[in-house]
């Protein structure tokens, strides 16, 4: 898939993309679940095209596309885009300075390193104080938990479908 960015990116073809993961044939499982490294080296294609663009972040349309029946939707959106900054963060730490001579070098090694070590970083400090600066929770799960929302808007839709008279609790969708 990565390399399938990098080549919509470099042909200026990417307009959007849409968060979720896979196990064969399902593909909306929550981002990151089964396969965090290779969402790792997406991320990473995006801001290789910003380096050598002499900054420039491509447009994209990030979209978190997930139907959850065992999850609950919300905490899976949630988590989803948690997961999405922790990923990108990471990925903004690969020195791409470093990784380019490695490359022209061919030293997968060095370069295989260089990415791993980005990616087993502890980024959540930066992404807490990054979420602070826009008075966002530190723990945006644990807020939406906190908060009763979910128990509410709940016990609101079920008042709504007893006055319309309908019978069904809940839906798929």
């Amino acid at each position: 898939i990565e390399q399938i960015v990098a080549w919509l990116l470099d042909e200026k073809m990417l307009g959007g993309f849409h968060f979720n993961d896979r196990r064969y044939a399902d593909d909306d499982l929550t981002l990151g679940s089964i396969d965090p490294y290779q969402v790792f080296r997406i991320f990473h294609e995006i801001h290789s095209y910003a380096f050598d663009h002499d900054g420039e972040s491509p447009e994209i349309a990030y979209m978190v596309d997930q139907s959850h029946n065992l999850k609950p939707k919300l905490e899976a959106m949630i988590q989803t885009v948690m997961v999405a900054q922790e990923l990108y963060a990471k990925a903004a730490l690969v020195d791409h300075d470093a990784l380019s001579v490695y490359q022209s070098k061919g030293d997968i090694m060095a370069a295989e390193r260089l990415l791993q070590r980005a990616f087993m970083t502890d980024v959540t400090d930066t992404i807490v104080s990054w979420r602070r600066q826009r008075d966002l929770p530190d723990d945006p799960l644990e807020a939406l938990r906190a908060s009763g929302y979910v128990e509410q808007a709940a016990q609101e839709r079920s008042e709504r479908r007893r006055a319309l008279g309908i019978q069904q609790s809940s839906s798929y969708a």
